[in-house]
């Protein structure tokens, strides 16, 4: 398959991916010959927890949630992703099922390759080997830092820390404040919390009132940071 299919180049794919920055166009072509494009609709479930693990996903549109659910229905978010990472990769090494589920968000656009295809292929290339198990730590340790940041904040802490990092990650700066460009749903942003929704309604509203935020439609303006600093630093 010709990169130009991908509507990526090497080099594009060296920016937004951990799996091929340290990669050559050489070796980026031949992961490219091994995959196909894939593209799901906004709110799909792409594969959920338990499921055979047999394709590794590069995100190249859009963004996905990655959660667990509960036997009560009940949904924790673990993260949101972006274009440039890696969905799956760890049933692809081990051959084991997902560990979590994952939803698209937006509309999204997919390189997908195949387990059997990948694992052939890494016995091959193991700059290529390295490159993901690289990708696979960072995330790990993402994830690391996030439960243990956040497992002993208070709640008001613990949503300040995360609507900081939304407007980080996501965030346009307008007239009003900064606009985090993703919306969620207070369910939604509960669950990114690990709290109920009444919970995370009662401190959005606190928040409103006092002129911290804005929140309508699922779009949260960030009007004062500097107060969701200081109550981020105050637990």
């Amino acid at each position: 398959m010709e990169p130009k299919q991908m509507e990526l180049t090497p080099q594009q794919l060296r920016q937004r991916s951990a799996l091929f920055s340290n990669l050559d166009d050489k070796d980026i072509q031949a992961v490219l010959n091994l995959a196909h494009p894939e593209q799901h609709a906004a709110k799909q479930v792409l594969f959920r927890e338990g499921e055979e693990g047999d394709r590794l996903l590069v995100l190249l549109e859009g963004r996905v949630k990655v959660s667990l659910g509960s036997p009560e229905g009940k949904e924790a978010i673990l993260s949101i992703l972006e274009p440039g990472q890696l969905i799956g990769e760890m049933s692809l090494l081990d051959g084991g099922s997902r560990s979590a589920t994952v939803t698209t968000m937006d509309a999204c656009r997919f390189m997908v390759i195949w387990r059997k295809d990948f694992v052939a292929f890494l016995e091959q290339h193991p700059r290529v080997a390295l490159a993901l198990l690289h990708a696979l730590s960072l995330r790990l340790r993402a994830t690391n830092d996030m439960v243990g940041n956040l497992s002993f904040l208070n709640l008001p802490a613990r949503l300040a820390r995360i609507l900081l990092n939304l407007g980080q990650q996501y965030g346009k700066h307008s007239g009003e404040g900064v606009v985090i460009g993703l919306k969620l749903s207070q369910e939604e942003l509960g669950n990114l919390v690990g709290v109920s929704r009444e919970s995370v309604n009662r401190q959005v509203r606190m928040w409103v009132e006092s002129g911290v935020l804005d929140y309508a439609h699922g779009t949260m303006i960030l009007k004062n940071s500097d107060a969701l600093f200081r109550e981020a630093l105050s637990a």
